[in-house]
């Protein structure tokens, strides 16, 4: 007769949605790494270009500089950050052929842009970066792997259901010139996925217009939700996570150090205490709390 229920990411949108219907059928519910459900799709898929920029440029950059003695990237974020653009360019200019896949400065921002979801994986963009730099000093496999994995930087099965979702739900701005000139500023001024706005926008501003009914959260009459977000959340970023928490009357939100994407059940005792206190035995926080993020990786550890 209840469902209580936990949602990360795009689940977070199902899960407000869900409640804001159904408010009576739901007990408990936690929303984790949250996409801004009181807006529209597109107020919250032009607000990513940032929020990646940021977390490469004040998560990734500073670390890859500390370890500089392993990945030789730079000794600090601004010579890590000049190595990275001068791979992108040399990319760009000269696309690199790896064990047949043609690997191009969008494939780099690409893998880039979903290896900075977890900070766990940052080594691996740093030996990204290496094998591309130096593709023949790199062992078969790990050129294979790499290559495998570059191929294919949006799935098909992915982008047909991502974008049968994202240019139906909500309405989009159908003009195409507008998504060119938006899509050049942010590109501009965040070039690690401000050129992807226009390949994602350009896909819902051509869809035809969706007759289906709309929900629209309005944050009323909910149960209890809380929340959990990172404040350097690449894909759904803090200032989204801001905006439904204030919209959604009677939520509490859980405001986790560092950008991972998905803080539940990932190694952080003091999220996972508030989550299932909540959960389990009904304890919600009087008041928004805050957790300290996981510390990043040490590529030195174990040798």
């Amino acid at each position: 007769s209840k469902v209580s229920y936990y949602g990360p990411s795009y689940a977070t949108f199902l899960g407000a949605y869900y409640a804001t219907e159904f408010p009576s059928r739901v007990d408990r519910v936690v929303l984790d790494s949250n996409i801004g459900f009181t807006g529209s799709w597109q107020q919250f898929l032009t607000g990513q270009p940032m929020s990646f920029q940021r977390r490469f440029e004040q998560d990734f950059l500073p670390w890859l500089a500390a370890n500089d003695a392993t990945y030789h990237r730079g000794r600090t974020p601004e010579e890590a950050k000049a190595s990275y653009e001068r791979l992108r360019s040399a990319l760009g200019e000269r696309p690199l052929d790896l064990e047949g896949t043609t690997v191009t400065s969008n494939h780099l921002d690409a893998a880039a842009t979903s290896i900075i979801y977890s900070g766990d994986r940052f080594p691996d963009l740093a030996m990204l970066l290496d094998v591309l730099e130096h593709p023949q000093a790199a062992p078969p496999a790990a050129r294979k792997a790499l290559a495998e994995k570059l191929k294919h930087p949006l799935g098909a099965q992915f982008a047909a259901d991502f974008f049968s979702v994202i240019c139906q739900d909500t309405p989009w701005n159908h003009d195409s010139a507008y998504w060119v000139r938006r899509s050049a500023a942010d590109g501009a001024a965040y070039p690690m996925a401000g050129a992807r706005e226009l390949t994602f926008a350009s896909v819902c501003a051509a869809w035809p217009r969706s007759q289906a009914p709309r929900v629209r959260v309005t944050g009323r009459g909910l149960p209890p939700i809380m929340m959990l977000n990172s404040r350097h959340d690449p894909a759904t970023y803090y200032e989204g996570a801001l905006r439904a928490h204030r919209e959604t009357a009677g939520s509490r939100l859980i405001t986790v150090g560092g950008g991972d994407h998905g803080v539940y059940q990932s190694h952080n005792a003091c999220v996972d205490a508030y989550v299932e206190g909540f959960l389990v035995d009904g304890r919600m926080p009087t008041e928004d709390a805050s957790c300290e993020g996981r510390p990043l990786p040490d590529p030195t550890a174990g040798r």
